[in-house]
């Protein structure tokens, strides 16, 4: 593989989440504010901040610049139409909702930001996270391009919906679990595939977990889901590798310890899942009820309801996305074995399953907590589905294979790049104004919007284009490697 192919995907990507990044206003996305404090004070030696007074107890207020403060988001989150120009006036506080949760994410993002000097800059934050995200999409990339089935590496851009994408250009430990489950899922298509079974890779795989699971507690329980799926989809010879005595402790260490650390960090910090501002009198069965009723919003939450869950895309984005998946599936289903069908079906199971299990938790405490971009760790794995097949298996042959990525991928590119420009358009000049937004308007980024968004188009189909195209040569090994792949690891 070459070096050129990795390096030129990398800032393809970056600067497609560098315009993300450009065109979110301050703060302008879900919980940024406490997440930007907290990683200010991690970087700081403030790990958990002070009580804050008059706030309840989950709230703590950090000892930074006054002009890191945040801004009246409330003038225009929860109304679309109102551009976020009216976001003037900056308040010296910085509470945190976010001030107990483990600091491994923040201290990660806040201490070079620290070291450059760039403290205030809510920009320079964003940044760093954005690199990190991108540099684990390129490792889930590479895994792909040496996969057995490399020819369908390119499904990757499909798991990057506009939700994903927004939380990526933001500080939110989220962007990082997401990138991270992105890549865990490149390593398992590795570990089932590979004709001998890759022992760096799963150890990879499994410091991956661990990393994620340390920045993120709950993600656990999407581990859970993933693990079963993969166990389904290994064939009966890797599934006793797996489990030998020696490859299960180099699988699951890491992760245990990580779960040992996350527990700790909860008793240090004293973590509650308890806000009674938002409890509601729903029993359980209630909970469950409006959960599944919820299914609908959130799988558009999980596609992209922008700003702080008040801005929904144009339909044709959520249209192209969903032609996008039905074409993953076709893909998975021309070649999949009786065991890969099962595994779609659980994947889809664990996806309904996840917001009536978090509900169900949270309900008497929080309310009904869950929102759709915490499926996206599990939908991930869905573009990954057709990487695991045996492609002798190959049924419908009359549609050709690559003619069906490259249309999914294709649908994809359009949909970002529509997603990216009514983002602009909602804090520019209000989700129902002008659509080209040129001349004088009420908020601007600091890039003109149109130039940004054609920078946008034009990152997106490099992306696409690489993801696409073979990564150089691989020697021979590596190719026998490749032929017996389905004798071994495949469905």
């Amino acid at each position: 593989m070459r070096r050129r192919d990795v390096v030129t995907f990398f800032i393809a990507m970056l600067i497609v989440v560098v315009t993300w990044v450009v065109g979110i206003p301050k703060f302008a996305s879900p919980d940024e504010t406490g997440h930007v404090f907290k990683t200010y004070g991690t970087a700081h030696g403030q790990l958990l901040g002070v009580p804050a007074p008059g706030f309840p107890n989950n709230l703590r207020e950090f000892d930074g610049p006054d002009s890191l403060g945040p801004p009246n988001l409330q003038c225009f989150n929860g109304q679309p139409d109102e551009p976020a120009a009216c976001a003037t006036e900056v308040s010296p506080q910085l509470i945190s909702s976010a001030a107990r949760y483990p600091p491994w994410y923040y201290g990660l993002v806040g201490a070079p930001v620290a070291v450059a000097g760039q403290s205030e800059s809510v920009f320079a934050y964003r940044l760093v996270s954005a690199a990190l995200c991108v540099a684990l999409l390129t490792l889930a990339m590479c895994l792909a391009k040496r996969a057995v089935r490399a020819d369908v590496a390119a499904l990757q851009l499909v798991a990057l919906t506009p939700m994903a994408l927004f939380l990526m250009a933001s500080v939110n430990p989220n962007a990082i679990e997401i990138a991270g489950f992105v890549a865990l899922w490149a390593c398992l298509a590795r570990v089932i595939t590979d004709a001998e079974l890759p022992r760096r890779i799963l150890i990879l795989a499994s410091l991956l977990s661990a990393a994620v699971v340390l920045m993120r507690p709950i993600a656990i329980v999407w581990m859970a889901g993933m693990v079963l799926i993969v166990v389904v989809a290994s064939s009966a010879q890797r599934r006793r590798e797996l489990l030998s005595r020696r490859l299960l402790l180099c699988s699951i260490g890491p992760t245990a310890v990580a779960l040992v650390g996350s527990w700790a960090w909860a008793l240090y910090a004293r973590i509650e899942v308890k806000d009674e501002r938002l409890t509601n009198s729903l029993d359980l069965g209630g909970a469950l009820r409006q959960s599944v009723e919820n299914w609908p919003r959130y799988w558009r939450q999980m596609i992209g309801v922008l700003g702080w869950l008040d801005t929904p895309l144009p339909s044709f984005v959520y249209a192209l996305w969903i032609a996008a998946l039905v074409v993953v599936i076709l893909l998975h289903l021309r070649n999949a074995s009786p065991r890969g069908v099962i595994a779609l079906v659980l994947l889809i199971a664990a996806w309904l399953a996840l917001p009536l299990v978090i509900n169900g938790f949270t309900n008497s405490r929080a309310g009904l907590t869950y929102q759709g971009r915490y499926s996206l760790p599990i939908f991930a794995g869905l573009v990954f589905l057709p990487m695991w097949n045996d492609r002798s298996a190959d049924r419908w042959r009359r549609i050709p294979q690559r003619w069906l990525v490259g249309v999914a991928v294709a649908l994809v590119v359009v949909a970002e790049v529509g997603a990216f420009w009514q983002m602009l358009r909602r804090f520019s000049v209000g989700a129902h104004g002008k659509i080209l937004l040129t001349g004088r308007l009420p908020w601007s980024p600091s890039v003109t919007p149109m130039l940004l968004i054609a920078i946008n188009a034009v990152a997106m189909v490099t992306v696409a284009w690489l993801a696409l195209c073979p990564w150089g040569q691989v020697e021979t090994a590596t190719g026998e490697r490749h032929r017996q792949g389905s004798e071994h690891g495949a469905y």
